[in-house]
């Protein structure tokens, strides 16, 4: 392959992921007019920004850990783990502006972290990773979550 041709298939490539990038963004984007997320029951509830992706249903913002309440997805090294991680990246990127609804069932959180609902840019990421079928409900906390009545938690009903 010529370095000319070469350089066309890099061009490519960049305008490629660049598209990708932007369709991610645009199909993570509430429409215009809908109303802001806010924040239900009365534990703890912020605004922030997401300073790191642990994996696909844990991430810090304002560096607390928070675990994505009612929400599993697949573990570091299992089949699917570095997808819904990807999947959490790209929805909810570092340096993204976030809500955090702690859990009013879970506030004792779990292993250091807040079980909460998290809006990333004003999409659920929480219904995000389970519509996308990255993540599923974690039904054997349906009974202790105050989201569990939530239209993206169906498998608590």
């Amino acid at each position: 392959m010529t370095s000319a041709a070469m350089a066309y298939v890099i061009v490519v490539l960049i305008v490629l992921v660049a598209a990708a990038g932007i369709l991610a963004h645009v199909a993570n984007t509430p429409p215009a007019g809908s109303p802001a997320p806010q924040c239900k029951g009365t534990a703890a509830c912020f605004t922030g920004t997401v300073t790191h992706i642990v994996d696909g249903d844990t991430l810090d913002v304002n560096d607390q850990r928070i675990r994505l309440a009612l929400v599993n997805t697949p573990e570091v090294g299992r089949p699917g783990a570095a997808e819904a991680t990807d999947f959490t990246a790209t929805a909810c990127p570092i340096g993204a502006h976030a809500l955090v609804d702690e859990d009013d069932g879970q506030t004792g959180g779990s292993y250091g972290r807040m079980i909460a609902v998290v809006y990333c840019e004003g999409v659920n990421l929480n219904a995000a990773l389970v519509e996308s079928r990255h993540g599923v409900i974690l039904t054997e906390y349906c009974g202790v979550s105050e989201f569990a009545q939530e239209p993206w938690a169906a498998a608590c009903r």
